[in-house]
């Protein structure tokens, strides 16, 4: 039976049928292998697409097309566009439901879950790959990182320093407004200053962006589009923020500026040329001892 969606099903769905098809794609011959990647990597195009202009697209005939539907269970290809769109609807809009003191422990578990999954999904819909690509390239050049933020966006920059050293990278997190400016006080070319803010509108992280490019440092600007931090940046990495706040708990979206982090460590392991961004041995001497 072909892997379909349910009403109602979670949005976990369409990654378990991209992963399939990873996964089967090493026993695919060559052909069915270049489908595969382009299925994977560009599923919105391909659900547009007749199967004319996806064989074409990956340079196989009709025939293989229709060998790689039914190989995982699908009747032809119009079935396989059918339940992969499905399988890539959201299960809901990209709604945040607010925490508050009067929630129940079960609501406050579920509306948690909840809102991390939107915030997630949402992120895949509107996260651009070069953006991403550009960032990691340019990082990955630079010969030091000043990781600036403020406020609880000063978790994520701790996230970053602690995942960049591992990648042998020569950087830092600058916590606290006076070490901040001591340190672009001091910014030359070559260096890389990467900001995180989810509004793009924190008056201190502006500021702190024009000072580290006067002084020529590259920026980096993790934070939203068209906001003032934005029109400082280098290189842009668009992510939407939250339009709502809470007491009870942190803004979702901060989780996505830690996927960004994520990202970044792939991209920038690739751009230095690391056959295993996702394994990096490297990474073996700083692995804790266990009990």
């Amino acid at each position: 039976m072909p892997w379909t969606s349910q009403p109602g099903g979670d949005v976990n769905l369409s990654i378990s049928l991209l992963k399939r098809i990873v996964e089967m794609s090493n026993d695919m011959g060559a052909a069915e292998v270049r489908v595969a990647d382009f299925v994977s990597g560009q599923p919105e195009q391909v659900m547009h697409m007749s199967m004319a202009a996806l064989s074409k697209e990956c340079d196989v005939s009709d025939p293989t097309i229709m060998r790689f539907c039914r190989r995982l269970g699908y009747e032809g290809y119009q079935d396989f566009k059918i339940n992969l769109a499905q399988t890539l609807v959201p299960s809901a809009p990209f709604e945040y439901e607010q925490i508050t003191a009067q929630d129940s422990i079960e609501n406050v578990v579920r509306k948690t879950c909840r809102n991390s999954l939107n915030a997630i999904q949402r992120a895949q819909e509107d996260l651009v790959p070069q953006q991403i690509a550009d960032a990691g390239l340019l990082l990955a050049k630079s010969d030091w990182t000043g990781i600036y933020a403020t406020g609880i966006s000063e978790i994520t920059s701790i996230d970053a320093e602690h995942k960049f050293q591992r990648l042998g990278m020569r950087c830092s997190a600058i916590i606290g407004r006076k070490k901040q400016w001591m340190h672009t006080e001091t910014a030359k070319p070559g260096e890389v200053a990467l900001i995180f803010s989810q509004s793009g509108a924190t008056k201190q992280m502006v500021e702190i962006a024009m000072a580290a490019k006067a002084g020529g440092m590259r920026v980096v600007a993790v934070t939203a589009e068209n906001s003032p931090l934005s029109h400082q940046a280098d290189v842009l990495v668009a992510v939407t923020p939250y339009e709502h706040t809470e007491l009870m708990t942190p803004l979702a979206s901060r989780l996505n500026h830690h996927l960004v982090v994520n990202m970044l460590v792939t991209s920038i392991a690739v751009a230095k040329g690391s056959e295993f961004p996702d394994q990096l041995p490297a990474l073996d001497s700083w692995q804790t001892e266990k009990l």
